[in-house]
């Protein structure tokens, strides 16, 4: 009896750490049936720890921005919204002012080249937003009659 006992309470230990939050997992029972206000505090708490080992593609956090980025673009959220749900952006402005960009960060965060996914691999828009993530990757944000039109991912060697 004190076998089982003893059983029970290690697999009850066990089950409070694996639902435990960590820096790179996420707390949500589901990212894809998740609602936009779960993702935003979702990316807002795993953002805040700045862990470079779990912002790999693929990772939660890679697939939050992914969800949200969708939810964004599907309820055509106005580039306000983005903001504050994502923070401060990489560049935000009009296609005028994204086009003079001349500095690319490159490896090690270093400038290089153009600072901004190329024009022609952005959706069509007014108005962007930007956010780089991992020192080398985009998320641009489009808007356009001030909802979001479209975003893209333009990653170091991945054009989507």
């Amino acid at each position: 009896m004190k076998s089982i006992l003893t059983i029970v309470a290690t697999l009850s230990i066990v089950s409070v750490f694996a639902q435990s939050p960590s820096a790179c997992g996420t707390t949500l029972e589901s990212i894809k049936n998740a609602n936009t206000d779960e993702l935003i505090a979702e990316f807002k708490r795993l953002h805040s720890y700045s862990n470079p080992y779990c912002d790999t593609t693929n990772s939660d956090y890679h697939k939050i921005m992914i969800s949200l980025a969708n939810q964004f673009t599907a309820s055509h959220a106005s580039s306000d919204q983005v903001l504050e749900a994502m923070g401060e952006p990489y560049f935000k402005g009009p296609l005028s002012e994204y086009e003079n960009q001349k500095v690319t960060i490159g490896r090690g965060g270093k400038p290089i080249g153009k600072s901004l996914p190329p024009q022609f691999k952005i959706p069509g828009g007014d108005y962007y937003v930007v956010y780089l993530w991992r020192n080398k990757d985009y998320l641009t944000f489009a808007f356009k009659d001030n909802g979001c039109s479209g975003h893209t991912w333009w990653e170091k060697g991945n054009y989507r």
